[in-house]
């Protein structure tokens, strides 16, 4: 029994990124956290050193000298653990893994000095439970506990070739997706059912699912502008829109494409309208990204959203690979786009960052909207999509 792995050239890299940015800090240790969230990709931190995917919790306590030690959050989790995990030490981190931790630095030699600690998402301030910490704080006084998560993050945002190799599988999985609905999609059945031609898409291959957010509606009866997270048992019916937002993962690589599907028939003038307006966005911020260009260069990009009357509710473009990261543009480029106020420049884009563009064309009463987008390499000649399905409003016969 084999799970998916990289090199250990790869790991080797990623251990001296994190060694690097542990002696900058003067950091003896990381202690990073990880949970089951979004299908278990709030593992991301924990996942990117050990390779290892866990369904509930998990810490790798990453000391800068001496052996790393993987903690699982259920004990009937680890022999499974251990099948996947690259760090030899890979155990049940018991009811009280705080306790644990303390034991393993101790162990180490480390009772005072710094230890980094690195959570979910530094952008929302996820971290670890607050009784974890507290434990770890009162059992080691003398110790300096440093949140170093956004930095941790920085050092997974440019991925290597290896990464880009499983994003590509991640990507046509997804791609698999878009081709099972448009095919399959039949007059009568529920957006359960359309979960599972998702799903079942890529299962088979080795898949895993990350999202499959969507909506349908009638085309000529608008009442969402964005996918919906939970789906219902709506019935699906011709002149019916589908919005969607889809992500497959290859053991926690993901892809990520958006297309609008008309059932049954062509979109109607509006429907296009909205289409054609994204799709001329999707096209200008491909430009626009490239190595040294910048958040306020792809909001420009996007400004014939805004020039056609429509604004934007969920992010213009955003970091990913596992899970997501910045550069990140949100709904508040709009503001920019019909005002006499300066753009500003913003975070600045390099090679070899995984992106996904999706631009989000909406009305301003936010009753009807659709994504247009997909996952994007930036290389040194611009931006690449790895979706390889057609940039194209779908048409499911039904």
């Amino acid at each position: 029994m084999t799970y998916p792995r990289f090199s250990d050239v790869e790991f080797q890299r990623r251990n001296n990124l994190a060694h690097d940015l542990m002696r900058r800090e003067g950091i003896s240790a990381l202690v990073v956290f990880g949970n089951s969230g979004i299908n278990r990709h709030n593992e991301a931190n924990v996942f990117w050193l050990t390779n290892y995917l866990d369904l509930h919790h998990n810490y790798l306590v990453f000391p800068l000298d001496g052996e790393a030690t993987l903690l699982t959050g259920l004990v009937n989790h680890v022999p499974n653990a251990r099948t996947a995990s690259v760090i030899p030490d890979t155990r049940w981190g018991t009811y009280d893994p705080a306790q644990e931790i303390v034991a393993k630095l101790k162990n180490d030699g480390i009772g005072k000095g710094r230890v980094g600690l690195v959570g979910i998402n530094a952008t929302f301030g996820m971290g670890m439970p607050f009784q974890h910490y507290k434990t770890l704080s009162d059992s080691l006084p003398e110790v300096e506990w440093v949140d170093v998560t956004r930095d941790y993050a920085r050092l997974r945002v440019i991925k290597s070739e290896e990464e880009f190799d499983w994003l590509k599988i991640a990507a046509e999985y997804t791609d698999d997706t878009v081709t099972a609905l448009e095919n399959e999609i039949r007059v009568g059945m529920t957006e359960f059912d359309l979960i599972g031609i998702v799903e079942a898409s890529y299962r088979r291959k080795g898949g895993q699912p990350h999202i499959a957010f969507l909506r349908s509606m009638p085309m000529d009866a608008p009442t969402a502008c964005v996918p919906a997270q939970n789906v219902t048992d709506r019935v699906i019916q011709k002149g019916d829109v589908i919005i969607m937002e889809i992500s497959a993962s290859y053991w926690g690589y993901s892809g990520q494409i958006h297309r609008p599907i008309a059932v049954g028939q062509d979109p109607t003038p509006a429907w296009q309208k909205l289409f054609e307006a994204g799709k001329q966005a999707y096209g200008q911020i491909c430009e626009a990204i490239r190595p040294n260009a910048n958040e306020g260069d792809v909001i420009k990009a996007a400004s014939i959203i805004g020039e056609s009357g429509y604004r934007i509710y969920d992010d213009l473009i955003h970091g990913y690979g596992v899970d997501i990261h910045p550069p990140l543009i949100d709904q508040s480029c709009c503001d920019y786009w019909n005002a006499a106020k300066p753009i500003p420049a913003g975070r600045t884009f390099a090679e070899d960052m995984a992106m996904v563009v999706q631009p989000n064309p909406i009305t301003p009463d936010e009753r009807m909207g659709l994504q247009v987008g997909a996952l994007t390499r930036v290389t040194k000649n611009g931006a690449l999509s790895l979706q390889k399905y057609p940039m194209k409003f779908v048409v499911a016969k039904g």
